[in-house]
């Protein structure tokens, strides 16, 4: 009968501190989250486009 109350007790307590862990990020700061994921997404851009405008400049000089 004791192993039983502590195996249930323990496995309440497991499933407890993974609810938290889980659920602990989204109710902090949602938006601050998603900004940080998405900031790689941003410089990845801006060196895509400053690329691209060099690569226009120089087509363009050599058209002239």
């Amino acid at each position: 009968m004791g192993r039983i109350v502590t195996f249930v007790l323990g496995f309440g307590v497991l499933v407890a501190a993974a609810w938290y862990v889980l659920q602990r990020p989204s109710r902090t700061d949602p938006e601050a989250a998603a900004a940080r994921r998405l900031e790689n997404v941003h410089k990845a851009a801006d060196r895509v486009e400053t690329d691209l405008n060099k690569k226009a400049d120089a087509i363009f000089d050599k058209v002239e």
